[in-house]
């Protein structure tokens, strides 16, 4: 059996994000709950995804070389967790080009943790727009529950843990061991009835 992986998308391109720090506490945690777990960071700043255009689709672009190891990458991943925080009410841009390039079955039929991430008391924007449209021609699977992060600055930043952070640290690992299992769940549905070359796009 091969070793499951999972794809942590941080969709902030700022030096120092909030959504980083919580990238790699939600890495952590998806190795306590599976020590063989292997963990795949895809971090829009380091990526540097240009915007989506028509060369995507021609043979031997520029476009599709760059694109091509990224598209390895997330091929290889059972599910993922994508943390987006809110930028002026809306999912940032760069996430929503970056899933916009995942048209070549790269997130197709599996399943992910969506994590909303917010200074103050906001995130739910975010959460709203990638539910209703982040998914369409990708096929990426958004698992029921979701998390918003609020004054997230204050989350997971001390020692001893705050009785919040324990409560949000609980409701986050349940979250991912539900995506653990459907990934593992997902591998066998995905061989068995996934017809992309015939259904390219959702209605």
């Amino acid at each position: 059996m091969t070793q499951q992986r999972i794809g942590i998308i941080v969709g902030s391109v700022r030096e120092k994000s909030e959504s980083g720090r919580i990238a790699e506490y939600v890495g952590k945690l998806l190795q306590k709950l599976a020590p063989d777990v292997g963990i795949e960071m895809f971090r829009l700043r380091d990526l540097d995804v240009p915007l989506w255009h028509e060369d995507k689709w021609v043979a031997g672009s520029e476009m599709q070389a760059f694109w091509k190891p990224i598209s390895e990458r997330l091929k290889a991943c059972d599910g993922f967790v994508v943390i987006s925080p809110e930028w002026a009410g809306m999912a940032p841009a760069h996430l929503k080009n970056f899933l916009l390039m995942c048209d070549g079955g790269e997130l197709a039929h599996k399943p992910a943790q969506l994590i909303g991430v917010s200074s103050g008391m906001g995130g739910a924007y975010p959460i709203a727009e990638l539910r209703m449209s982040g998914y369409k021609n990708n096929f990426l699977m958004w698992l029921p529950d979701h998390m918003i992060l609020r004054h997230v600055v204050k989350l997971f930043a001390s020692e001893p843990p705050t009785a919040l952070d324990e409560e949000l640290t609980a409701r986050m690992e349940y979250g991912l061991e539900f995506l653990l299992e459907t990934a593992k769940a997902m591998g066998p549905v995905r061989e068995k009835v996934q017809k992309l070359h015939l259904y390219k796009t959702g209605m």
